[in-house]
């Protein structure tokens, strides 16, 4: 038992090593990060998405109409399930889940479009959330659906770091196809 959490342990930290750096690098509207460890019948996970994907906006709410885009996003990020979709023969069942809104200098580099200039200085709002499932058959998940793309219209794509069993492997997942299809 010891053996297997410090394992998990290990994968965790990895990757939030990924994600860390990957927060670091250029921020890139309609592109979100995902860090995902699967051990034994464990299944961790992060996203982190830009603001401008999930609400429209990236700065702080301030209109009636944005704060409640950001409330109902984050009870939507609060569910994995609004995230992924596993097989209902793996009984997954969520153990933790959280979601929050952070902010980030508007210095970051923006090598994606060229909006950026009425705003350059203003604040770069991300949603991250954080979710940890409990699956009693594994094994069965061949692939992870990411039904995302179909809640958040202005995402494009997710850069996905998984580890698991096989090691460490990094996938680039879109909205026409938002399928992660894990090695056996």
């Amino acid at each position: 038992m010891i053996k297997r959490n410090l394992i998990l342990i290990l994968i965790l930290v990895t990757c939030s090593l990924e994600a860390s750096a990957a927060a670091q690098s250029a921020h890139v509207h309609g592109q979100g990060q995902v860090s995902m460890a699967i051990d034994q019948n464990l299944i961790s996970m992060t996203l982190e998405s830009p603001g401008a994907d999930i609400v429209g906006f990236e700065h702080e709410a301030r209109t009636a109409e944005e704060k409640t885009a950001v409330t109902e996003a984050l009870k939507q990020l609060s569910n994995p399930m609004f995230v992924i979709q596993l097989p209902e023969s793996a009984r997954c069942k969520v153990i933790q889940a959280s979601s929050e809104v952070t902010s980030k200098n508007g210095d970051d580099s923006h090598a994606d479009h060229e909006d950026h200039n009425e705003h350059e200085s203003e604040a770069h709002g991300s949603f991250i959330a954080e979710y940890q499932l409990e699956c009693a058959n594994v094994a069965v998940i061949d692939f992870i659906t990411f039904v995302y793309f179909g809640h958040f219209r202005s995402a494009q794509s997710l850069m996905v770091v998984l580890i698991d069993k096989n090691g460490q492997h990094r996938h680039k997942i879109n909205r026409d196809i938002p399928i992660l299809y894990l090695k056996k």
